[in-house]
């Protein structure tokens, strides 16, 4: 695995799985569906640092026109998917979208199964403990734990991250079989370029990280002041790969406690947690 492989003739897209696919790859598929691929892009826009959006704000995002875009936003406005604010004319995200994601975080065991592993480790550590899984092209965090210390690096359920900056990222990346990593590392490729030539050094060296010691390091690639260590499962869940995550303040921490404390502490919580699956 430590080969820097290059990509030029991926494999067709109606043989690969559509979850390891991004929307922009698909846009020309005669079976893509552009009109909900708007709709839940729409979606998208929002976050928990812009929980209000317009119809102006939206359009430009997506390249899409303000008539178009205020079909769509009526459309899920009805379907409870979207509430709109009479005074500003913004919207924000309506209730129907929390049960889209209840079935799937219901029936994600791993999450009870954790918990108190990771409350553990996020205490001794003083920093959160995340457990996450790839979207398309980024890191979706579906558990994550602290102590009582204030830390602004927790990332919340739901919450995403770059998949190529991040240790967590970076560990999901080496957890998918080869022929699928080629694949998604085509993928970033061709949609960040700038992105992939600056971090693809030290996505290889991650590789080679978790090879040799079962967790690999990121400091300063995603944030300036932050640090992480990252550990792949060994087997999907839910035909899902998931990932586990430390991160902390990079003034807190440095390189020997990272590579022999807080990285080999991790890779046994994820072992057990494995064990307790019965993976």
């Amino acid at each position: 695995m430590g080969e820097d492989i290059r990509v030029s003739d991926p494999m067709p897209l109606d043989e690969r799985d559509p979850s390891a696919i991004d929307a922009a790859a698909m846009a020309d598929h005669p079976s893509f569906a552009s009109t909900l691929a708007n709709g839940l892009a729409i979606l998208g826009c929002f976050s928990g640092g812009e929980p209000w959006l317009g119809n102006k704000d939206i359009a430009p995002r997506l390249g899409l026109s303000q008539p178009t875009v205020s079909r769509l936003t009526l459309t899920l406005i009805a379907l409870g998917y979207l509430r709109r604010d009479r005074q500003t004319g913004k919207y924000q995200l309506g209730p129907a979208v929390l049960s889209l994601g209840y079935p799937l975080l219901s029936q994600l065991t791993i999450r009870q199964i954790a918990a108190e592993d990771l409350l553990d480790l996020a205490r001794y550590a003083h920093g959160p403990v995340s457990v996450g899984a790839r979207d398309r092209l980024q890191v979706v965090y579906v558990e994550t734990s602290q102590g009582k210390e204030t830390n602004a690096t927790k990332p919340g359920i739901g919450s995403t991250r770059p998949l190529l900056r991040t240790a967590i990222g970076r560990a999901l990346l080496h957890a998918h079989g080869d022929a699928e990593r080629m694949f998604i590392e085509h993928r970033l490729q061709q949609a960040m370029p700038e992105e992939w030539q600056t971090y693809e050094v030290g996505l290889k060296e991650a590789y080679r990280q978790i090879d040799r010691l079962g967790f690999c390091i990121v400091a300063g690639d995603w944030r300036p002041t932050l640090a992480a260590v990252a550990v792949p499962m060994k087997h999907p869940v839910m035909g899902m790969q998931l990932a586990f995550n430390l991160t902390v303040p990079s003034y807190a921490t440095n390189e020997e406690q990272l590579t022999r404390d807080l990285g080999p502490r991790l890779v046994e919580l994820v072992r057990r947690i494995e064990q307790k699956l019965g993976k």
